[in-house]
C-alpha cells in the first residue's frame, strides 16, 4: 500500500531540514541556479519565503505530517495580458529518500497546487543536463517554452493546465 502523500505550508523546521539536504555548491546550484549561495543558511530561505505572491510546500506522508520529504516553491507570475501563471522553483527531495519516485509526485502535487491555488498555466526551468528532472516534467506534460530563456544552462518549460481540465 502506497502512503498518502500532500503538501502543508513550510515551517522553520523544514528549512533546517533542507540546510542538512544540501552538502555543498554543486547541490545548490542543483537546487537554486545562481539566485542562492554558497552556504546556504537559514536566513536565505526565510528570505524567499517573504517574498510576495510566493508560496513554499513540504510534501509529507498524511500520517507522518512532522517529517518533510521533499520541498517545491511556488510564485505567481503573471503579466497583464497573460493568464494567471505559477512558477515551480527549488524542487528538493529528502536524500534519504531519493530513488522512490517521490520526485515526480513531488512535481504533481505542484502542479495540482497551483491548479487549486488559480494558476491557468505552470513555469519552470530546470538545469539543462539534470536528465531525471528533465523525464519527470516531461512525463506530466511540460514542453518546451517558447519564451527565451535568459540562461543558457537553463531549459525553459511550460505546462498549460487549460489544455488537462
Amino acid at each position: 500500500m502506497t502512503a498518502r502523500l500532500a503538501l502543508r505550508r513550510c515551517v522553520e523546521a523544514d528549512y533546517r531540514a533542507i540546510l542538512d539536504w544540501i552538502p555543498d555548491a554543486a547541490e545548490l546550484y542543483l537546487f537554486t541556479g545562481t539566485r542562492l549561495t554558497w552556504p546556504l543558511t537559514l536566513q536565505q530561505l526565510e528570505s524567499l519565503a517573504a517574498t510576495p505572491r510566493w508560496t513554499d510546500w513540504t510534501m509529507v506522508e498524511a500520517s507522518a505530517p512532522l517529517v518533510p520529504l521533499g520541498h517545491v516553491e511556488l510564485a505567481f507570475v503573471d503579466g497583464p495580458d497573460d493568464p494567471p501563471t505559477a512558477r515551480i522553483s527549488r524542487v528538493l527531495v529528502s536524500p534519504a529518500r531519493r530513488g522512490r519516485g517521490l520526485g515526480g509526485k513531488l512535481a504533481a502535487l505542484a502542479v495540482e497546487k497551483a491548479r487549486e491555488l488559480g494558476a491557468a498555466r505552470v513555469e519552470l526551468a530546470v538545469i539543462a543536463g539534470n536528465a531525471p528532472a528533465e523525464r519527470i516534467y516531461a512525463g506530466l506534460g511540460f514542453t518546451p517554452s517558447s519564451r527565451p530563456g535568459k540562461r543558457p544552462d537553463v531549459r525553459e518549460l511550460t505546462l498549460d493546465l487549460r489544455a488537462t481540465d
